[in-house]
């Protein structure tokens, strides 16, 4: 028999045994509330995505339901004296999880190369790697992802994979744990539930407060950190461990608890908030509700909760709910895609969701159920072992196979690009380049590596102590202590993608050079931004400049909007040059480059380079001058640079010049274009700046 999700850890010898009245959710019998009470989940799940865009909590309860069973079947296992066999039981259970998640990623990967913009297909084929090996939420953690994002139609179709990441972590650990459990019931000579019941709840406390003081401080790397998310499973298991201990509760109680744990997980994710609160206090919402579900068990009356979970349909669409939460996302990403629209219409929806629960079925059916079967209590464990591994050559290879050939694109392409790709060259006149169609142009949209700018060295321990917490990015040109002039460049990312020209600018004239970049944190009064983090660290940033003596500070001057002209000069700025120029420090602020309403990449290769809405006039993104310049008549300390000329030119803000991508995304720059522009940038500052920072 297959099982979903959680599944795979349900006794077989359990599966028709008639549930229990009299108080006592058994043990060890099949719990057909548990198996209702998972489709329930994975259609919140699926509802909320197509529809509200926003998270439902079922994902919390698959987990919860998973280390439920996994705690039944191996304290049972180790209580019966069979001992942990790490071994059979990993190859057992991963032998029956991959198959399903190999066909699902072999489908979404054909699904993007054929309906996907080229500059998405290099993330997918990591993302694609990363879910075989079960370390998709570590991908995710580390690119602080908005799960909460209103358009998932830019999402990645392997973004849900990270819940069976971790699920997968705590496969492999959770078993360890409960080893460790039986070996120490044995020395202590006390029950293995009891030695398990202190295990799991220091587990439970310690990953519950990482969990708390992580959301708080940094949520969208806690939604996804594996860290943050064992407390959940811990209390799976220790409600399994009361449940075999044999808690009795009245049937009338019982009756209240399942439908009060039914309609707190059908209502949770429109009751909390739960953007920003998740994994922390508001988990408990959901996991709670579960629960009292699980311990009101099989109530034996016609109007509980236990009833309704048990009817066939939903016990039907139980064994597939594995597979439904499998493909369902990558479906509707790629209808997104398909549509350019942010979110399905309602009849859409309701054709997305039966579609996926249409494909789940018959993945389980011709998929996870023939290889269960194969892979069943005959097969040996090198047998399973085998087949889990092969599933994960399955990915691995065809990735790594994509990733070789579009590494060896963007290398050939780099070859040649002095003469078929001189970038904002071609702007300078004095040539008669004609661009090849022939000639890819760069840099490849499928490969993103290397396209944000940094200086050639890491930051020095005391630098990087200095600002450790804030998540910036820090380097610096190695360090001259003659040198005459300190520089810093802070600010955000429109600041650090123009870090080659900051370097070639302090390189010429024997500076000292150091970068503090934090994206979406533009260096600027503290009372003229609402984001706490960045206060501090514009305050601290403050701190270092004065405790440092720096004498040159470079960052943006302007701010543009996405939707319109609306350029102006970026907040404070002006209060930042009068408290810089009393501090003897000389501001060299650079103009904003235009930014979109839609990702550049996305349009040049859904409507081709030449669209008019690829190559927007310029008097729709920038102002007609440069709102900074008049500050240089006001303040001697400030030097204003101008690079539109060069980022559109002739009236036109153009997807490309001189046969390179002008963006990569839909507001920044890529470096492979941004080094074509430093010669005229440095020629700019040598006519501008003061004499006193003069070469």
């Amino acid at each position: 028999m297959s099982r979903p999700l959680s599944a795979a850890l349900t006794p077989r010898a359990a599966r028709t045994s008639a549930p229990p009245t009299d108080g006592a959710p058994d043990a060890h019998r099949f719990r057909p509330e548990v198996q209702g009470l998972r489709t329930v989940a994975v259609l919140l799940v699926a509802v909320y995505h197509v529809w509200l865009g926003g998270v439902s909590g079922g994902v919390d309860v698959f987990l919860f339901i998973s280390a439920f069973l996994m705690t039944l079947s191996y304290v049972r296992r180790l209580e019966a004296g069979r001992g942990a066999q790490l071994g059979r039981y990993w190859a057992r259970t991963f032998s029956r999880l991959l198959p399903p998640v190999v066909v699902t990623v072999l489908g979404t990967l054909v699904a993007v190369r054929l309906f996907f913009p080229s500059d998405r297909w290099y993330a997918a084929i990591e993302e694609a790697a990363a879910t075989a090996v079960y370390a998709q939420n570590w991908v995710l953690a580390v690119n602080a992802v908005d799960y909460y994002a209103a358009d998932t139609s830019l999402a990645s179709p392997f973004q849900h994979f990270w819940s069976l990441s971790v699920q997968g972590q705590v496969f492999l650990l959770w078993p360890l744990l409960l080893g460790l459990c039986g070996v120490l019931a044995r020395r202590l000579r006390q029950p293995v539930t009891r030695v398990a019941a202190v295990v799991f709840g220091v587990v439970l406390v310690a990953s519950f407060a990482f969990a708390v003081v992580t959301t708080r401080e940094a949520q969208a790397f806690a939604y996804f950190d594996t860290r943050a998310r064992l407390w959940e499973f811990a209390l799976g298991s220790l409600l399994a461990l009361a449940v075999l201990r044999g808690v009795r509760l009245p049937r009338a109680l019982r009756l209240v608890m399942g439908w009060t744990g039914l309609v707190a997980v059908a209502v949770c994710g429109l009751v909390l908030d739960v953007q920003g609160s998740f994994p922390g206090w508001a988990a408990l919402w959901p996991l709670t509700g579960a629960g009292l579900v699980v311990l009101a068990g099989q109530t034996g009356h016609r109007r509980g909760a236990d009833a309704l979970l048990s009817r066939p349909p939903l016990l039907v669409l139980g064994r597939a709910s594995y597979a439904v939460y499998l493909v369902h996302w990558p479906v509707l990403v790629t209808y997104l895609v398909l549509t350019d629209r942010e979110k399905a219409t309602l009849l859409h929806g309701v054709f997305l969701l039966l579609g996926s629960i249409v494909l789940g079925v018959l993945v389980q059916r011709f998929v996870e159920q023939p290889l269960a079967v194969g892979a069943g209590s005959d097969a040996t464990t090198a047998r399973r072992a085998g087949l889990a591994g092969l599933c994960v050559l399955l990915v691995l290879l065809p990735a790594a196979g994509a990733r070789i050939a579009l590494d060896r694109q963007a290398r050939e392409a780099a070859e040649r690009a002095a003469v078929e790709n001189p970038g904002a060259a071609v702007l300078a006149g004095g040539g008669s380049w004609e661009r090849d169609p022939q000639v890819p142009t760069i840099p490849n949209p499928l490969v993103r590596e290397g396209q944000w700018s940094a200086l050639p060295e890491g930051c020095d321990s005391a630098t990087e102590e200095w600002f450790e917490g804030y998540k910036v990015a820090c380097s610096a040109l190695p360090v001259d202590p003659g040198a005459e002039v300190d520089a810093m460049v802070i600010g955000n990312s429109h600041a650090e993608q123009w870090l080659p020209a900051f370097q070639e600018i302090a390189e010429s004239r024997g500076w000292n050079l150091l970068s503090v970049i934090r994206g979406a944190c533009r260096y600027q009064p503290v009372d003229t931004t609402d984001d706490a983090e960045c206060q501090e660290l514009i305050r601290l940033t403050d701190r270092y400049i004065a405790d440092h003596d720096v004498d040159v500070v470079f960052t943006t001057s302007t701010v543009t909007a996405a939707g319109g002209p609306g350029e102006q000069i970026a907040p404070g700025f002006e209060r930042v040059l009068a408290d810089f120029r009393s501090r003897g420090i000389t501001v060299v602020g650079i103009r904003d480059n235009p930014r979109f309403p839609f990702n550049m990449v996305t349009c040049i290769d859904q409507e081709g380079p030449d669209a008019e809405r690829c190559n927007p006039p310029r008097e729709q993104k920038l102002a007609p001058r440069n709102p900074a310049e008049p500050l240089t008549a006001r303040h001697e300390n400030f030097v204003s640079l101008d690079m539109s000329d060069w980022i559109c030119p002739d009236g036109t803000c153009p997807s490309r010049i001189g046969n390179r991508w002008v963006y990569m995304d839909d507001n920044h720059m890529p470096r492979d274009y941004v080094l074509t522009m430093v010669p005229y940038a440095v020629e700019q500052f040598e006519q501008r700046a003061p004499e006193s920072v003069a070469p």
